[in-house]
């Protein structure tokens, strides 16, 4: 097989070049159904046009050519042939099915989830509405079997309270149906990846590494058990952002980019205008929602505790003989039950905690990013695009986020 010849230039505005003529593979990804399910990653080999310019160009020092004329411009997506790596292609196949599989279960769950949040709440209010009337009743026309049914129907009520107080299946079908979105986004991000030249891509295991990373963070996140040891820990005592992605090693220093020629479009104000986007991120807008997140539960726990204290002091009403109060006091934790069901403050918390953790999950991207060497990066007008869209601004903007903004979304 005759070597691959690759020619180094940088045009006289600074931008890096390969000038190359051999066949080159892409990937294209399937499109997807309406309701987010993946097909499988569809193959396909076309011939990739010779790169040219026009521009004055000047060649680099021989010392760079060396450092540059070993590097796989590809990022590991094809061979030395420029044909399509198949078992790259393979591990994303899996990755998909998988994400898809996984986006189903939650979808599923959160239907169910949601059946037994209106399951829960009808019989609550049929067994108060009978126990508030049997004690009303009966003390209109005192008899002790209107008395014990009004006990046993308020008990039950009472039970109920606290049982939907403690899981709270509105909150946990909004968890649900969050975690089917994010792994919908996850899948939509590997096709989209796959769509574009394996040039403009990130480095190839650097992007497989972080994609399986985020799936492994997500089922952390999102767990299908529901034990009350999960319930506890999505509810602690510190709130935080959710987390929508793996770790990054903050150990590992920033890499630096050069101001004399540039690879994959990365330039020193590219980079700057990230660090600020992430400053802004990192110190306004999580904050600003975990805060939210915190007095969403704090308004929860409130109510959650309030309706069954209720409904047993109902109960304990009944048994002293208080017939009269006891009805009223039933009503009162019946209203109040109907509130925290109408408010959904779980549903709200579980909303805040994952915009907290939508926007640090952008801030990890921008810190992981400049993390990498500037060659095994995604293309910088991409990222960028990509950024700006993830935080509801327009991609043609420069700088991302003027400089008199104080946070840096504005898509919530």
């Amino acid at each position: 097989m005759a070597p691959m010849a690759v020619s180094l230039v940088v045009p006289a505005d600074g931008g890096l070049l390969f000038l190359s003529g051999f066949t080159h593979g892409k990937l294209k990804s399937g499109s997807r159904n309406c309701d987010g399910h993946i097909r499988r990653i569809q193959r396909r080999v076309v011939n990739r046009a010779v790169i040219s310019t026009s521009r004055n160009t000047k060649v680099v020092n021989e010392d760079e050519i060396r450092h540059f004329h070993g590097t796989d411009y590809n990022k590991g997506w094809t061979d030395a042939r420029g044909l399509t790596e198949e078992r790259i292609l393979g591990h994303f196949e899996e990755l998909s099915v998988l994400v898809s599989d996984r986006s189903e279960m939650h979808s599923i769950l959160a239907q169910q989830r949601d059946n037994w949040n209106r399951l829960f709440h009808t019989t609550t209010t049929i067994a108060s509405v009978f126990a508030a009337t049997a004690s009303a009743v009966n003390g209109a026309v005192p008899g002790p079997g209107l008395q014990v049914v009004a006990i046993i129907l308020g008990m039950g009520a009472a039970a109920l309270m606290a049982l939907v107080s403690k899981f709270q299946p509105s909150r946990l079908a909004e968890e649900q149906r969050h975690a089917a979105r994010f792994f919908k986004r996850l899948g939509a991000d590997v096709e989209a990846t796959l769509q574009v030249d394996p040039r403009l891509r990130e480095e190839a295991s650097s992007y497989w590494e972080r994609s399986v990373n985020t799936l492994h963070a997500l089922d952390r996140a999102f767990p299908l058990p529901l034990t009350p040891r999960d319930v506890e820990e999505e509810l602690p005592k510190q709130v935080g952002p959710s987390k929508l992605s793996g770790e990054v090693d903050l150990a590992r220093p920033e890499v630096k980019v050069s101001r004399h020629f540039h690879i994959n479009g990365w330039t020193p104000s590219a980079v700057e205008d990230l660090k600020h986007t992430a400053h802004l991120l990192h110190h306004s807008d999580i904050p600003e929602y975990v805060n939210m997140a915190n007095k969403a539960k704090l308004i929860n726990l409130i109510l959650s505790i309030t309706s069954p204290l209720l409904a047993a002091t109902g109960v304990a009403l009944n048994m002293a003989g208080c017939t009269s109060v006891a009805a009223a006091v039933t009503v009162g934790s019946l209203f109040a039950h109907t509130l925290t069901h109408a408010l959904q403050m779980g549903a709200v918390y579980e909303v805040y905690r994952n915009c907290a953790g939508y926007y640090g999950d952008v801030e990890k991207s921008i810190e992981q990013v400049l993390r990498l060497p500037v060659q095994e990066r995604q293309d910088a007008a991409i990222f960028l695009h990509k950024i700006s869209m993830a935080l509801g601004r327009v991609p043609a903007m420069t700088p991302m986020v003027p400089i008199s903004n104080k946070t840096a979304g504005s898509l919530f």
